[in-house]
């Protein structure tokens, strides 16, 4: 095959997974630093200076991260800036997503505790990766505004402007407090 991108890194590479569409890479280095690569743009990102686990939530552009005490969540890996962070005792040791409910397994030494995922804001993306702006719509307005689900409509506008779906973009803007 022909080589999409190059992409060069003073660290060995211990661990790295594209998205299902094959346009964003995640990868760790020996030192535990997790980034993000963007394949059509050529960018990279750091997401974490130490990473212990890390895994794409399945059939999802959703990440899971450890930091330590911290469970990393980026439910929008487009604003890689908004992370939701849950604190934890433990090391994470899966995720597991069934039809409606995801969890990130957390050995906690004597227990083994699941920790909830937002299903709303995964299936958010699904909804817009399928074009579906409507579902993604309402499934945004079911869910409190926070800085991710603030950059989730934001996304929806940016994409409703620009095929032309007004009343989807109205209520983003509406959702945002911009009208």
């Amino acid at each position: 095959g022909i080589p999409l991108s190059t992409v060069h890194h003073n660290s060995k590479v211990d661990w790295l997974e594209l998205n299902k569409r094959a346009n964003k890479m995640l990868f760790r280095d020996k030192n535990r630093s997790l980034y993000l690569y963007d394949v059509p743009t050529h960018e990279r990102k750091t997401l974490l200076n130490y990473c212990s686990y890390v895994q794409w939530v399945p059939d999802s552009d959703v990440v899971v991260a450890q930091n330590r005490g911290d469970l990393c969540v980026w439910y929008s890996i487009d604003t890689p800036d908004r992370v939701a962070i849950v604190q934890i005792k433990g090391e994470v040791e899966d995720i597991e997503r069934v039809p409606g409910r995801t969890e990130v397994i957390v050995d906690e030494g004597t227990n083994t505790v699941a920790y909830a995922l937002d299903e709303a804001l995964i299936e958010f993306g699904g909804a817009m990766e399928m074009q579906e702006y409507e579902r993604a719509c309402s499934l945004l307005e079911q869910i409190a505004l926070t800085p991710e689900t603030e950059a989730m409509w934001q996304n929806l506008s940016k994409l409703a402007l620009e095929e032309g779906r007004y009343l989807i973009a109205e209520r983003c803007f509406a959702a945002l407090g911009q009208i």
